[in-house]
């Protein structure tokens, strides 16, 4: 009976194999799947995901937040997050490209003393100015009309402050779509086209909230501190697992920044505008 109990090493060493566990921002999670393929396409993506020294490396039995990737009759991949099935699909790398998406989620909505905001974020003359806007609004490829003005790329996908209200790079590759076709994204390095990476946190100088719209012409508003955390609020990811720290941020955050709100036209003339506007009127 005992011997029946006692499961050999090289079993229990093959079963902690199928795990890769990181670290990234204080969040532990881990993605679990039988197919030691799919793991080490996983364990590459990460490293693509998230901006080089962002994560780490930790034993699966560490993770708080787990998922994992299985199959039955039906597809070839399912993903569930903890035992809820969230994913489905027979196209790997569609089925993957989410998966990708919910571990940056995850980080962001778990990150320890840390807010996360769905935003663009440049630095200019040592303040950050911050561009909520949810997928398909343009923000990335405003991003990268500022970064070639000079402006210091932080993020196009995540602004991440911390307690003070202070911006932290986030630099992934950037996420441009319309290389391939209109829906695709093709992850491009900002330095190929002589932009160039913030590394110090900056105070918030302006948040612009902005969106294209065909033949729209540089209109400026001002907002008040109430209606621009309002306006923040939707992109702001935890707020529903951490709303108290959440507000606390959003407060430092709009205290020292003007709040501008506009609709835009294409992003190549825009840029300039916000820079030169931002001159103009900082705090």
């Amino acid at each position: 009976m005992l011997n029946k109990m006692i499961r050999p090493v090289k079993e229990i060493k093959e079963t902690q194999n199928r795990y890769v566990a990181i670290e990234s921002f204080g969040v532990k999670l881990k993605i679990f799947s039988d197919r030691k393929e799919i793991l080490d396409e996983i364990e590459k993506r990460i490293a693509e995901i998230l901006p080089a020294g962002f994560y780490k490396k930790i034993p699966a039995r560490r993770a708080v937040h787990s998922f994992s990737v299985r199959r039955n009759r039906a597809y070839k991949y399912v993903l569930f997050k903890g035992k809820q099935k969230i994913e489905f699909g027979n196209e790997r790398e569609i089925f993957l490209k989410y998966l990708d998406w919910q571990l940056r989620l995850t980080i962001a909505e778990f990150a320890v003393e840390r807010v996360f905001l769905h935003a663009g974020v440049v630095g200019w003359k040592g303040k950050a100015i911050i561009i909520p806007a949810k997928s398909f609004q343009g923000k990335t490829t405003l991003v990268k009309e500022l970064t070639k003005l000079g402006a210091e790329y932080y993020s196009d996908e995540y602004a991440v402050m911390d307690s003070d209200g202070f911006v932290h790079p986030f630099p992934k590759m950037l996420s441009i779509r319309g290389v391939t076709d209109k829906y695709r994204q093709t992850d491009t390095a900002v330095e190929s086209f002589g932009g160039v990476k913030g590394i110090e946190p900056l105070p918030v100088g302006m948040i612009l909230l902005t969106e294209f719209a065909e033949g729209a012409e540089w209109q400026p508003q001002f907002l008040s501190e109430g209606f621009g955390i309002m306006e923040m609020l939707s992109h702001t990811i935890p707020i529903r697992y951490n709303p108290e720290f959440s507000f606390k941020v959003l407060n430092k955050t709009v205290n020292r920044a003007i709040i501008v709100k506009t609709k835009r036209g294409e992003a190549k003339d825009f840029a300039g505008k916000v820079l030169s506007f931002f001159e103009d009127n900082a705090l």
